[in-house]
């Protein structure tokens, strides 16, 4: 077994019974290094804690050379500092009691010194408020300043440059999707050296809708999935009881999404309609099949149905498919308590058969139900039925024929690959047949005379998905 420290591809490792270890202050042949979490020797200035001194060395910030070993003399004693007053203030249990006893036995000295002279005096009356605060009579405590978190300058981008790019109509499709995957997490970094810490990340305008987030010194940074586009974040990161905050904005674009065994996850959300509108981002989550019946690696597992139902809050599996797929009682995978039904939806020129109108009329009838959001609306691959609702969907919502048309071909970043616009160029053929000089108000006309979809109907799902 490897014991001590090796250079490999020009990284020194320290290895302990055959594994790299995070050993803190070595000392070898003479020699002193720092061995940081996976065993590496570190570079340049280093914060020690005490305990990973090993009493080789004081606690502190030393610097470490080239050749990783310490540069004598080059020891920093650790600063002292204050707490943040929010800090105190929140753990007063462990220090008031105290401050109150001194504060009293000190009181009562000097009213037996000077008594006589208080009582008499005309001139002692108490303090205003504002100036029985003193924050530098709190209480001191000593650490070293060993927290690194990142500081966002510009807006955070939660998917590729590639599909950005397309977003801006700078690209086109093929081009965009020959570049790989849509989708990236957040890379929330940091370095707590050699400490555990937790983050807790809200929307700016709704913290109570917040996350939490262990962060493990053994790692520098953690993906955050599914986070909103155009969205302001606050974040705090507590390690010893201490809070460091701060904040960041992510950019507009697409909302690609990651749930764990499904394929061709977004939300529909964060387009602008013609109007100045903006359609509500996690009301309606749209992708492939969760269950395998088709394609079996569209499979969401047992393990993962609850933190699905966490981050998204489903209330309802919107099911484009066909009923005529399943015998016996079909159970969603996204748990009993979550509504389902088949649609037997049409898709592309099929919108436009008689046989699917009592079809389309289900859909958009519960499209109009408040009480089915958030969902998640999906047939197989997430791509022609899915596809095809979506664009009258946002045909009716006021969207632009373009951002409605890019929504359709962000399905090329998935396992379906990439579709031309032939198969939509027939459903937007055929809107032309129905009364209106734009295609969002044709899609309005057709949805009202071949499905009987109702103004009242149309109206209140622009309600629920406008803001």
């Amino acid at each position: 077994m490897k014991n001590g420290l090796f250079l490999e591809n020009e990284q020194l490792i320290y290895y302990k019974n055959g594994r790299p270890y995070h050993a803190g202050i070595v000392k070898v042949d003479g020699d002193i290094y720092y061995i940081s979490s996976k065993g590496r020797a570190v570079k340049g200035p280093h914060v020690v804690h005490g305990e990973m001194t090993n009493g080789i060395v004081k606690k502190g910030t030393y610097t470490f050379g080239e050749d990783y070993k310490l540069i004598p003399k080059s020891y920093i004693p650790p600063k002292k500092r204050r707490r943040k007053l929010s800090y105190l203030l929140k753990n007063t249990k462990k220090w008031v009691p105290a401050a109150t006893g001194i504060l009293g036995l000190i009181l009562l000295g000097l009213f037996i010194l000077n008594g006589d002279r208080i009582l008499s005096s005309p001139d002692v009356s108490p303090k205003p408020e504002t100036e029985q605060v003193v924050v530098e009579q709190l209480p001191q405590v000593s650490g070293d300043e060993t927290v690194h978190l990142p500081v966002f300058d510009g807006k955070v981008l939660l998917c590729s440059e590639g599909a950005k790019e397309l977003y801006d109509g700078k690209i086109t499709v093929e081009q965009s999707v020959q570049r790989g995957s849509a989708y990236r997490p957040l890379q929330f970094e940091y370095d707590l050296v050699d400490r555990t810490g937790s983050l807790v990340i809200s929307e700016a305008e709704d913290p109570t809708a917040a996350r939490a987030f262990v962060l493990d010194p053994a790692y520098t940074s953690i993906a955050i999935d599914n986070l909103k586009t155009d969205t302001a974040y606050d974040y705090t990161v507590t390690v010893d009881g201490e809070e460091y905050t701060g904040s960041f904005v992510t950019e507009k674009s697409t909302r690609f999404l990651s749930i764990p065994g499904v394929s061709n996850v977004r939300d529909i959300g964060g387009y602008e309609t013609m109007d100045g509108r903006t359609v509500r981002q996690g009301m309606i989550i749209r992708g492939s099949e969760l269950d395998g019946m088709v394609v079996p690696s569209y499979f969401l597992s047992a393990d993962d149905v609850e933190h699905v139902r966490e981050t998204f809050g489903f209330v309802y599996d919107f099911d484009l498919r066909g009923a005529s797929l399943f015998t016996g009682n079909y159970g969603s995978r996204l748990g009993e308590n979550v509504g389902h039904k088949f649609y037997g939806a049409p898709q592309y020129g099929e919108v436009f058969s008689r046989v699917y109108q009592p079809a389309l009329r289900e859909i958009f009838t519960d499209l109009a139900d408040p009480n089915k959001y958030p969902m998640y609306l999906h047939c197989t691959h997430g791509a022609d039925r899915t596809g095809t609702i979506v664009f009258l969907l946002q045909g009716l919502l006021n969207m632009s024929e373009e951002d409605m048309l890019r929504e359709y071909h962000m399905t090329g970043f998935s396992a379906s690959g990439y579709q031309t616009s032939a198969q939509m160029d027939i459903v937007i053929s055929g809107l032309k047949n129905y009364a209106g000089e734009t295609i969002q108000e044709q899609i309005v006309s057709f949805l009202s005379e071949a499905a009987g979809i109702t103004q009242e109907q149309i109206e209140t799902i622009r309600t629920i998905l406008l803001q």
